[in-house]
């Protein structure tokens, strides 16, 4: 029997000979050969005539999208029928680890002593875990791509209660304090976890935000009450879990209804790559394939009813003037971009899931803030001894609820600006008019007030809705509301 290297070799020259030629011809096929070319691709590359739904499925992009005969047999090369077909080809290797045999290998407490294991024998890199995401440049752009990803597909805002599931030396964590959120990092590993908590002591994020909480995960229960999160993080970690059916129970556990949870993870060939062998067979880290389909089987029965697959790529499609300007038009350079975006996600799969039940969205998220706002002073004109006099109305007329003025985070006042009489800022946080108890959307509140006034002047009063750490409404395209106050 040919060794391995021998008998890959051989099958890619077979390729190169006979597949290779035609495809270097493809963008002069006729048309009506296109089904031909297609049919000599899965025999040549599958050792079988194209089914049916293939074949109209590849024909279509063709047609429709520009799909060329090239990206046609890389996707097919790609695919799990010809990767199981090169596998069951391929002589035994007695190097290689199957990542399902040393999942059933191990229980899940040996194996979280594994990752125990992995941080504290590689404590001499403890600066380098702790310089994530910039310890090294070839990474940076993946992991901030991916990570940016992430975060946007969460909708994130301070005061949320944030689970870094697998949080390892906590740098997404810190991410998430500095996002003004309640972040719990949650690892098995300990040793990372004190890594983490030294990233806080050296790099302690900016401003008065939540100290975060360190939890050490016993591979199978989250020390977390039923519904106590508003959001899960998990970054690069739940292809490492040997139980991915309870644990996604307990992430829906601790979810609140209507919470979300977001992963960052490799796709359905993971285990076989190089660097995942490597760490398996050198630190016994699990490295499993992760398959969607299993995951939202998982995700279903953890109570979870809404999956999202994000659509990106971190790699960028670098091309000259001529090529941007006509992928700006809608030409076939987006055509090309779209080739690189496929083979991308076959190795990155960001995703969203969505916990069934709760119920509207609050004022800690931006998206969805908007209101109306009446305003009357009882006196346009006051002595600089007085008091400046008023009733306002606001109104929702967004779709998100509004917590109540005396939440830290997320709740909503009518804040006022001080500018001169032709409109130029003197005070951006002027005065704030409370508004009490929640507003639901479609709800409004009148509430009086009193304030005290600026020096003598004419100025305008600026009245603008405000949730409390999150943002003015205007920014939502909200209107304003101003009215001339004279101080004599």
């Amino acid at each position: 029997m040919p060794s391995a290297p021998t008998f890959v070799a051989r099958q890619l020259r077979r390729l190169r000979r006979l597949v290779f030629p035609a495809l270097r011809r493809a963008d002069s096929v006729p048309k009506e050969n296109t089904a031909r070319g297609l049919d000599l691709l899965y025999r040549f590359i599958l050792a079988r005539p194209p089914d049916e739904e293939g074949r109209d499925y590849y024909l279509r992009l063709i047609e429709k999208d520009g799909l060329t005969l090239r990206a046609v047999a890389a996707e097919i090369a790609a695919s799990d029928e010809f990767q199981a077909r090169l596998r069951d080809a391929l002589p035994p290797d007695d190097t290689f680890i199957d990542a399902q045999a040393l999942n059933t290998s191990f229980t899940v407490e040996e194996l979280s002593r594994t990752a125990e294991d992995y941080y504290r024998t590689t404590l001499e890199f403890a600066d380098r875990y702790l310089a994530k995401p910039f310890a090294d440049p070839q990474d940076a752009p993946d992991l901030l791509g991916s990570f940016a990803q992430l975060v946007a597909g969460l909708r994130l805002a301070p005061g949320l209660k944030v689970l870094d599931f697998g949080a390892g030396a906590c740098w997404t964590t810190r991410c998430l304090t500095q996002f003004g959120c309640c972040a719990i990092a949650l690892d098995v590993s300990a040793s990372a976890l004190e890594l983490g908590k030294q990233l806080y002591a050296r790099l302690p994020p900016i401003g008065d935000q939540p100290a975060p909480q360190f939890l050490v995960f016993d591979g199978r229960r989250i020390d977390l009450p039923d519904a106590s999160v508003d959001r899960i993080l998990c970054f690069d970690a739940f292809h490492h879990v040997p139980n991915p059916a309870q644990t996604m129970l307990e992430l829906g556990r601790v979810l609140r209804p209507g919470g979300v949870a977001g992963f960052s993870e490799p796709g359905p060939h993971h285990s076989k790559g190089s660097r995942s062998q490597y760490e398996m067979k050198n630190y016994t880290a699990l490295e499993r394939d992760v398959v969607m389909k299993d995951v939202w089987t998982w995700a279903r029965a953890a109570g979870f009813q809404h999956l999202e697959l994000a659509i990106f790529n971190n790699e960028s499609y670098r091309v000259p003037l001529a090529d941007f300007e006509e992928a700006l038009r809608g030409g076939r350079t987006l055509n090309k971009y779209a080739d690189r975006v496929r083979v991308f996600l076959r190795g990155h799969q960001t995703f969203f899931l969505t916990k069934g039940g709760g119920g509207p969205k609050d004022s800690r998220e931006r998206t969805g803030l908007k209101g109306e706002i009446t305003v009357r002073l009882r006196r346009a004109s006051v002595r600089a001894d007085e008091l400046i006099e008023g009733d306002a109305r606001v109104q929702n007329v967004g779709s998100v609820n509004w917590l109540s003025g005396d939440v830290p985070h997320g709740g909503v006042n009518l804040g006022v600006h001080l500018r001169s009489r032709g409109g130029s800022p003197l005070g951006v946080d002027f005065a704030r008019v409370r508004l009490t108890g929640s507003t639901a959307p479609g709800e409004a509140q009148d509430v009086s007030f009193t304030l005290k006034p600026p020096p003598p002047g004419e100025y305008l009063l600026e009245f603008d809705l405000v949730s409390e750490g999150v943002g003015w409404f205007e920014m939502n395209g909200s209107a304003t509301v101003s009215v001339v106050l004279t101080v004599v």
